[in-house]
């Protein structure tokens, strides 16, 4: 576990401009990681710009209007997005608008640089290692990441999914393949002094002569206020006593690769073996009506509650008074809502895939493995972690509060003196 850099930081005092697609205070998921890095950047004494989206500027100078935050309103430049691509209502327009957003940022980046030099130019958000970036090259130090999405899911858990996974998976593999060899990101990387990543896998994906720069990093964060105290001495008020059903949830879009499959399927195992449980799932998507049904087919659905999104507070609510996550992710590279259940005192129950294996050891949940199994063998081993956490509440008591320790890692205020010192090769 990394410790807290304590005292005054090696990155007191450098100037640093920040390029963040994603960077709305008080939301979730890749926005509140943007958000989250800059304050911890601030509380480490660095002097900060940012350079994000205009339609953020009212809630970001809400917040400073407010007093809730170090930024201050010079320390942002606001710079819309194409007017024709504002509306992402597919994930090709979201694509194109976010390079193009990306492309407006070089002219306004380098007339910054003009006027005042930056030490760094970091472009954090959106961390996908396959869209790229052009801010490389106009600071002494030039970062981008942390990026993912290099992870691929093993096809014995992907051909139960049906014929959609299967082809989806394909072309999201050749994708991935044609990292290396595609001549913009090849220059994106080529211009960049370090490259975070968040697992292994993505670092793999880099073109060769670019793997040196790589260091890994989750880039998931949060605010020391958004920690619950450790509730091993509340279990028995919500849920967690050995009379009570073990309370589990699910949250993510209902997307194939989310593993609502194996969550579900590993639920009806884990009753069969005697299990007592019950298991919330929260979000929606494209499978909503298909894991509904999947609940009803299996004959578990009166152990399933479907819930819509539900606001921050509510959802942080529901969290603190399960038990466990059930997040079986197929190749989540660092899944938020792994971590906002660590720092909520919630053992996880996850594959070893992705980030989801790397946030997860033995203390705080279980990461099942995979690689080299086939499905029903998965199956069986989330099921058996179902009924582990039940029958055992000592220590599912003990891996709540090992979650609470090992989510300090991932805490926005360990901006370590070494987080802009380049790789070595």
């Amino acid at each position: 576990m990394s410790e807290p850099f304590a005292g005054e930081s090696a990155n007191a005092g450098k100037s640093i401009l920040l390029v963040a697609f994603a960077f709305e205070p008080d939301s979730g998921s890749e926005s509140a990681n943007g958000w989250n890095w800059g304050e911890g950047l601030k509380r480490s004494g660095c002097r900060v710009k940012v350079v994000t989206q205009g339609r953020l500027r009212p809630k970001i100078l809400g917040k400073i209007a407010r007093g809730e935050t170090a930024f201050e309103p010079d320390d942002f430049v606001f710079i819309d997005r194409p007017d024709t691509m504002a509306h992402h209502d597919s994930k090709t327009r979201f694509q194109l608008s976010y390079i193009a957003w990306q492309w407006r940022c070089r002219a306004v980046v380098k007339e910054l640089v003009r006027r005042q030099p930056f030490d760094v130019i970091h472009n954090v958000t959106i961390g996908g290692i396959r869209f790229p970036a052009f801010c490389g090259g106009l600071a002494p130090l030039s970062v981008i990441g942390p990026v993912g999405g290099g992870e691929r899911a093993p096809w014995p858990l992907i051909r139960p999914l049906g014929w959609r996974a299967i082809a989806t998976e394909l072309v999201r593999n050749a994708a991935i393949a044609m990292t290396r060899i595609d001549p913009f990101l090849r220059l994106t990387y080529r211009r960049y002094n370090m490259i975070y990543v968040k697992t292994h896998e993505s670092r793999h994906v880099l073109p060769a002569g670019d793997r040196h720069k790589a260091r890994q990093h989750f880039g998931c964060s949060l605010l020391p206020d958004r920690f619950a105290p450790p509730k091993a001495e509340m279990k028995a008020e919500t849920g967690g006593d050995s009379g009570a059903p073990l309370k589990l949830l699910f949250s993510g879009r209902f997307l194939y690769w989310k593993g609502g499959y194996y969550a579900l399927t590993a639920l009806a195992r884990a009753l069969e073996k005697g299990a007592r449980a019950r298991l919330q799932m929260i979000g929606s998507g494209p499978q909503s009506e298909e894991w509904k049904n999947l609940a009803d087919r299996l004959g578990i659905a009166e152990h399933v509650d479907f819930i819509e999104w539900l606001s921050q507070p509510d959802y942080l609510a529901t969290l603190r008074s399960a038990d466990a996550l059930l997040f079986p992710s197929l190749h989540d590279s660092a899944a938020n809502v792994i971590m906002e259940a660590l720092a909520n005192a919630q053992p996880v129950i996850c594959l070893d895939l992705g980030g989801s294996g790397i946030m997860i050891d033995s203390s705080c949940g279980f990461a099942v493995p995979c690689r080299g199994r086939a499905a029903a063998e998965v199956i069986d081993g989330l099921a058996d972690a179902i009924v582990t956490l039940d029958r055992d509440r000592p220590r599912l008591r003990a891996m709540s509060r090992a979650a609470h320790a090992r989510a300090q890692d991932f805490a926005s205020c360990r901006i370590t003196p070494d987080i802009y010192a380049p790789a070595t090769a």
